[in-house]
């Protein structure tokens, strides 16, 4: 068994992590969920209130929030472009992405990053809201070497939130494989720790061949250690899966286009719920997110946070 397995597993194990009854204790985090419902006929449904939601944590049912879409806070937006292995081949394919990122942006203080890799990470724009330098830097962005360190990759993607905002809407946008290759500084355990332990929702758009989607949803038995198993498939797809973003694959520019759309009508209209957790049992914590009203379904919304000790004591962790 691989070694990030087993400790994911060992995690898994932890008492209460997974639906274990224990008394409330006070918390000061609150936990945001992006979840994107759609009618029957494939529409997004809006209009929906927050006694329309059920959030479960560990099966333990919350109070659930929901954050006033009319006047949704600044975006935080961090493009992580692989350029090493098989990604130097799709830069092409990508090259429309500057006036793609309208769509996007849509408030005046919106703000975009960039980090390239292969099996090196290079940060060529930290976060700004000067289209011009973001459309220098992405015109600079180049074919890089053989690897694709993905794990260490998104490491450092989420320390870069830390300059931002903490009211801000953080979203990864990951044009990628779907496999890390090379990563030396972090593995499949740590990064599901890491990305759950806060507010980020990634959205990947990946490039390569299709196959068998993921068989279960990630809260479902041992959440913990099916993700770690879901990461070795489709690490794009279980992150996405894990933090309530999209998943999608292109071959073309226009297909990258289509989808890049698609995400960015998304990431507008999904209901950003939000709950003070009843359960502050240190650990992963599994959710399952439903919708009452009839006719309506949870395409997707974050499967999964992590709670640390440190949160108890007034830290933001995946708080804000």
């Amino acid at each position: 068994m691989h070694t990030w397995l087993f400790f994911c597993l060992t995690i898994s194990l932890m008492p209460g992590s997974f639906g274990q009854t224990i008394a409330p204790a006070h918390s000061s985090r609150m936990v945001t969920v992006p979840a994107l419902v759609e009618e029957k006929s494939g529409q997004i449904a809006y209009d929906l209130s927050a006694t329309d939601f059920s959030i479960k944590d560990g099966g333990i049912e919350q109070h659930v929030q929901l954050e006033d879409n009319a006047n949704p806070p600044p975006l935080s937006l961090l493009l992580v472009i692989q350029t090493g292995g098989k990604g130097a081949p799709q830069l092409g394919k990508i090259a429309r992405l500057n006036d793609l990122l309208d769509s996007i942006l849509t408030g005046p203080r919106d703000q975009v990053a960039i980090l390239t890799f292969d099996s090196r990470l290079s940060v060529i724009q930290g976060f700004s809201t000067d289209s011009d330098a973001i459309s220098h830097s992405l015109a600079s962005i180049a074919p890089g070497n053989t690897g694709a360190a993905l794990f260490d990759a998104l490491h450092r993607a989420i320390t870069l939130f830390d300059k931002t905002a903490l009211e801000n809407r953080r979203v990864i946008l990951l044009i990628s494989g779907e496999h890390d290759h090379g990563s030396t500084a972090s593995d499949a355990a740590s990064l599901i720790r890491d990305v759950s332990s806060d507010n980020i929702s990634v959205y990947s758009l990946t490039f390569a061949a299709p196959k068998k989607a993921l068989l279960n949803k990630l809260w479902s038995i041992n959440p913990l250690a099916l993700t770690a198993s879901a990461m070795q498939k489709n690490a794009a797809e279980a992150l996405a899966q894990l933090t309530g973003g999209d998943f999608s694959r292109f071959d073309t520019e226009r297909s990258f286009e289509d989808r890049t759309t698609e995400m960015a009508n998304h990431i507008h209209n999904r209901y950003y719920l939000a709950f003070q957790p009843l359960n502050p049992e240190p650990g992963f914590h599994s959710l399952q997110v439903d919708v009452h009203r009839s006719k309506t379904n949870v395409v997707s919304a974050r499967s999964g946070y992590w709670f640390s000790t440190a949160d108890n004591s007034g830290s933001s962790g995946a708080a804000r």
